[in-house]
Formats: structure tokens, sequence, C-alpha cells
């Protein structure tokens, strides 16, 4: 009975790494009527209903409500006593995961009255799982249901502090309980310090043996950030998933685009009023239907100036039966899935894509990194090449990209400067990849060389999101990419907590690769300061103080419920170190997934929206918008147009020269994209200027060797600009 309670305790975290969800969809008899159906669009969401509908809960590790109904009929079956509390234990836990609490504590505080509240060895996973569900019933009552702009952010104050309380008075007397008998219990230990932040009474009332030090919730300087989501309409409930943060319908003005990992989760669509409100018209833009999907990025695929929206599903879940979805825009405020008409369509799982004219033909191209388990079903990754008529051929195979591997994060940069985007993967398990693109003939004869060893790029092991920037504005593209390395029993909070009591972890918890601009990098992440146990999955990068060092903020998340851990946000101080800014409004405990920077309410300065929630069905949260409380620096927005290159310009480099009081001057740098792996920021560029006085000059490199290079001058401070290729003047808009 030990034994089998072990293992059920992890059972989730172990699906949610190598388990696969596998279902009744299209490719069998109850996809069949599916054929029918006249346009792609319809087929899509039949397709999409299927999958929700004849998804396996043996299998589908996030379907818990149906796992433990499931359950529930074993339970009532046996008869054997011990066999009985092992399986009400795994009855409990998918209890919990189905976000259902109060059932939970019951069916574990059966267990426990067995116990006589004593705590025999191998029996604390019960005790642990029954604290986390009164700890949970308090984060539902109060951080969720009822949430304030302050909620789940620590250090917990204000709105934040729990005026529904039992769930964290019961949680903290557990969990002295288990201290008394494990007092080397770092989860615990966290946890008993959150439960009493909840209720106000950190630091005082916490026994000072278990005390986290407050010099761990200090904030820094006088930045700090406010969740505003709720005002606007914005704080979205939902699972882990992605955003896009763009003006789809170009009238100046960036709306919201998100999605959320349930099977049957509604895709929602924000429209920027323009006047310091949203809009949902998810409805009206024709949306309906199109659920599920833990990432989404956006580009302008068939260069008419409005911007589609790519969907990815399936990641974590193998069996390849979840199709990605390519939303058109129309241009009329409504989206179109074209995904079967355009060749897109494909079962396999993934969270990852980019977009990039590889081939230099003025249309973007897409690479989707897929993920295949060791000896499992192999799902190769794919290049897309965009044939110029709504419709993609994949060429990956001719081009040898169709990788194996479990990969987590793709993006592309161009890390020589030859106008030509090459491509870095990011593997959860395995080597990461660096494809130096050579050019080529045609589409099909293009030549990508392997410089992941001679570059030394290929570690960590085992990475999550990435990508590339010009972290030391020396005009050349530089990678950060993050470790993912869980403790063996699933959980990360002990590499967390020992990193803030000063004991970091030896992990390849995350590496910052230096640009040597000869083809090789140079790991800098020990001296930069971030040496940090991060389990990032969200992440994007942005100017936030306007200085023209790009910061970034990290979304954390893991699935095992006990993972609230705060997501993390990283201050560029010159290009010299980074400085954490967690503590300033940004250390949100709740799972954080996609992140987009961007200047929101178009004051001058970049806001971050966030898709918070984790995997298993009740780990529910709010999406939060943090606002930016402005700064004194100068800045300037950029809107470039290709002409020969693709319309947005995407992979275009960018460097703004200014002259500073005294007449110092100096080069910021920037390209065309939409940020990290997991979350799409506008293609607007929002630059920080810091304190310049005059921009003396604008130089763009467009996205296609050979194309010269253009310079721009009268371009004013604070403004957004228009740069268009081959005219000499730059618009202000």
């Amino acid at each position: 009975m030990l034994r089998l309670i072990r293992q059920g305790l992890f059972i989730a975290t172990s699906l949610f790494l190598f388990s696969f969800c596998k279902n009744d969809s299209p490719n069998n008899k109850a996809a069949a009527p599916v054929a029918q159906i006249s346009t792609g669009h319809t087929r899509m969401i039949a397709i999409l209903d299927s999958i929700s509908k004849n998804s396996n809960p043996a299998t589908c590790y996030n379907l818990n409500s149906k796992m433990a109904d499931m359950i529930k009929v074993q339970l009532d079956q046996i008869t054997d006593v011990n066999q009985k509390v092992s399986m009400q234990f795994k009855y409990a836990q998918e209890l919990l995961y189905a976000g259902k609490n109060e059932p939970a504590i019951i069916a574990l505080t059966e267990i426990t009255n067995l116990l006589g509240g004593k705590m025999p060895a191998g029996f604390k996973p019960v005790y642990e799982f029954l604290a986390l569900a009164y700890l949970r019933m308090g984060e539902q009552q109060n951080c969720i249901n009822t949430h304030t702009p302050e909620s789940c952010i620590i250090p917990l104050q204000g709105g934040g502090i729990y005026t529904m309380r039992s769930g964290p008075e019961n949680a903290i007397s557990i969990y002295k309980n288990i201290l008394a008998n494990y007092p080397d219990d770092l989860d615990s230990r966290w946890l008993l310090n959150i439960a009493y932040m909840t209720l106000g009474q950190y630091p005082d009332e916490v026994p000072k043996q278990f005390l986290m030090p407050a010099s761990l919730f200090q904030k820094r300087g006088d930045m700090h950030f406010k969740d505003i989501a709720i005002s606007l309409g914005l704080d979205v409930r939902g699972l882990s998933g992605g955003v896009c943060m763009e003006d789809f319908d170009n009238d100046g003005d960036l709306d919201l685009f998100m999605t959320s990992y349930g099977l049957s989760d509604q895709c929602r669509y924000f429209r920027n009023n323009g006047d310091g409100s949203f809009t949902e018209r998810t409805h009206e833009a024709n949306l309906d239907g199109l659920v599920s999907g833990l990432n989404t990025v956006h580009a302008d695929y068939n260069n008419d100036g409005n911007r589609d929206i790519f969907i990815l599903r399936g990641g974590w879940l193998d069996g390849g039966s979840h199709p990605n979805s390519l939303l058109r825009n129309n241009g009329d405020g409504t989206f179109t899935d074209v995904t079967i008409e355009s060749g897109l369509l494909d079962f396999n799982p993934t969270q990852t894509a980019a977009w990039a004219d590889y081939d230099g033909d003025g249309w973007l191209d897409l690479y989707i990194a897929n993920e295949s388990k060791r000896n499992g079903t192999p799902h190769y990754n794919l290049l897309y090449h965009n044939n110029g008529n709504g419709t993609f051929t994949n060429t990956a195979p001719q081009l040898g990209l169709n990788l194996l591997g479990f990969y987590k994060a793709v993006v592309w940069g161009d890390i020589n400067n030859d106008q030509r985007p090459d491509l870095y993967l990011s593997a959860l398990t395995g080597e990461n990849k660096l494809f130096l693109n050579k050019g080529g003939d045609s589409p099909t004869k293009w030549v990508f060389e392997d410089i992941s060893v001679k570059a030394g790029v290929i570690n960590p092991i085992q990475s999550f999101p990435t990508w590339f920037f010009d972290y030391n504005n020396d005009g050349f593209e530089d990678i950060l990419v993050c470790g993912y390395v869980l403790e063996s029993d699933g959980t990360a909070l002990p590499k967390y907590i020992n990193e803030m009591l000063g004991k970091p972890d030896t992990d390849d918890v995350l590496r910052l690769y230096r640009n040597n601009h000869n083809g090789t990098f140079t790991d800098v992440h020990r001296q930069m300061g971030l040496h940090k146990a991060n389990f990032a999955m969200g992440c994007n990068f942005g100017d936030l103080d306007n200085d023209g060092w790009p910061d970034f903020y990290l979304g954390t998340g893991l699935p095992d419920l006990r993972g609230l851990l705060p997501n993390r946000m990283f201050r560029n101080v010159e290009g010299t170190r980074f400085e954490e800014l967690t503590m300033n409004g940004f250390g949100h405990i709740q799972k954080g997934h996609g992140v987009a920077f961007g200047d929101i309410d178009n004051d001058g300065d970049q806001d971050i929206y966030e898709v918070m929630g984790g995997a298993f069905e009740g780990d529910l949260s709010n999406n939060v918008l943090f606002e930016n409380p402005g700064n004194t620096n100068h800045w300037v927005s950029l809107l470039l147009e290709g002409k020969s290159c693709n319309r947005d310009a995407i992979g275009a480099r960018i460097a703004v020269h200014t002259l500073e009081k005294g007449g110092a001057k100096r080069t910021i740098y920037a390209s065309v994209n939409t940020g990290a792996s997991f979350g799409a920021s506008s293609l607007r560029q929002e630059i920080g200027l810091g304190k310049a006085e005059k921009i003396v000059s604008i130089e763009v490199w467009w996205p296609k060797a050979g194309v010269p290079k253009s310079t721009y001058t009268d371009v004013p401070l604070d403004r957004m600009v228009r740069l268009t290729e081959g005219q000499a003047a730059a618009q202000v808009q």
C-alpha cells in the first residue's frame, strides 16, 4: 500500500512529461462526418470538437474530472482495505487536480483519520496533499474567484490578503505537523510561509525556525507595476495558453488574442478601443468553436497588410491527434481558419513555431518544432515554405531540418548580419541546435549548416524557452535559453528556495550566449547575474524603463500544484548585468505562460500581458496586465514596411543613432520579430532611447540578402514612425 501511495503522488507530473493523449478524432470512424463539411473553417471546428469530446481521460493527463469518475467506479468495487486506501488517495489526487478541493479534502481526511493523526513513514504524501488541498481552496476562493489587482502577487498585501481564511488556516496546521516530523522539507517550509502571508501574518506569526527571510520579498528601486486587467475586462480565467499583442485591425492600437490549454477552451479576441477600454469581439470575429492551444504566434503570411494568427496545439501530448490552426485576418474584423486550404494541416504535438522568410523571396515561411519521445511515435519537425499563393509546402526533408526530438522552442535570428535568418531550437531532452543559413538556388536547395557544437550553444541539455536579442547593444544578436530541470519528484521549489537562500543549484539553469561576431558564442550567464532556478515556460523581452537596454520577464510553470513560485522580472543594467525586479509588482505565484510586451495605451512605455493558469483542469487563474508606471526617458516606435521583403519586414535589423547631452553618441539596436518563444509581442518596434536629445539617424538592414541598407534622418523623439523600404523619408504617424 505504501508503495502504491508513493507512486500515486506524482502520477500527474510524470504524465505531464511522458504520457500521451489518445482520442477518437480525425484518423478513425468518429471523424468520418468531418469530410462532408464544406469549408476548411467549419471542418476544423468539427475536428476540434471531436477531440474534445472523445479524448480518453486514462491517457490524457488533464481530463481530471473524467479520470476521477473512472477511479470512483473502481474504488466502489474494492473490498481490500489496503487497496481501497491506495485507490482513495488516487481519487483524491484527481479531485484536487480537477479543482474540486472540498471533495478532495474529505477523501484525504478519511485516510488521515485511519492513521489517528499520526504520520508513519510513507504516509507523508497524504498530509502534503491534504495541506495543498486546503491551500488551493483558499487560492480558489480568494485569489481566483474573488481576485483583486493585488491577488497572488508576492509579497501579498492590501487586496491580496485573504478574507476567506479557513483554507490557509487549516493548511498552516498541517504544514506545522509535517515540519515537526520533517524539518528539512523545503516545499512545506515555503508553502507554510505563503499560507501565513495570505492571512497577513507574515513574518510575525511564522515559527522562527521555519521563517523565510523578509529580505527575499524586498523590491528594488521605485519602479512598481500594477495589474490593471480587471478594470479593463482582460482578466480572462483559464489554463496555460498563449497570447498575441498586435494591431489586428490597423487602427493604431494594440489588440489582444489569447488561447487556453483545455481541449474545449475557447480562444478569445479583445479589440483595443483606443480610449483606455477593450471590447471582446470573439464571436464577431468568427472565432467561435476554435478551441484549445498552448501557444500562438502572429505574422502577415499573405502580405495583405493584416496580421494573421497561428495557434499551436498538442504540446506535451503525444499521439499526433491535435491540429494547429492558421487564422487568416480578413481585414474586416473577422478571421477564417484556412489551415486545410493552405496545406498546413498536420497532427503532431507542439507548442512552438516561428515565422521568417528563409529564402528571401518576400513571403514568410513557418518552422514548426514538434515533440517526439524516445522510442515513441516520431513527429518530425516541419519547415513550411510559403508558395506566395496562400499555400505552403514542407521543405524540411530536403533541407535536413526534419529533426526528431522533444523540442520546446524555436526562434529565428541573424547571428552574422548577412540578412538571412538563422535557426535556433531548444530541446527538453538532448542538445540544442543552431543552423546557419548559407543561402541557396531554390527553396528546396537551400543550405542550412548545423553549427551547434562549434558555436558552443548546445546547452542546457534540458531546455525550454529561448530567444534572440542584442542584450549588450553591440550590433550582434545574442541567445538566451532557459533550462528546465525539475527535482526527481516533479517539484521545483527546493531549487528555487536554495537559490533564494544563497545556495544556488549546480544544474544548467540558464544560458546567456554572447555573440562573439565570428560564428561562436560565449556563455556569460554567471557574470551577468543570471544563475537562477527560473523554471520558465512563458517569456518575452522589452525595454520597461526606456533606457535602451532590453529587459525580460519569465512566466514560471510546472504541473505540480505545489509550484507556487513567482514569475520573475529582470532589468538590464546597461549591458553589464541583470538586476531582478520580481518583487516590484511582478511576482505572481500562479503559473505563468504566454507573455507579450507592448505599449497597450500608447503612452510611450511598454506594458506586459501574461496568460496565467496551469495544465491540470482545475489549475485555473486569471490573466494579468501589468501597467507601466512610466519614466522620463525618450522613445521611438517604428513600423517597418517591406516591399521586396516581407510586408512587416520580420527579421530586419535596426540601428538607432542618438545624441545625448554634452555630445555623447550612442547606438541602440533592435530586430523586427514578436520576441521570445512563448508569447508574441507586437511587430511594432518600441525602442527606448534613454536620455537622448536627438535621433541622428536610423539605419535598417532589410531581411533579404543583397537589398541595400536604408538610412532615415529627421526622425522625431517620442513619436510613432513608419519606415518603408525604398522610400527615403520617414513618415510620422
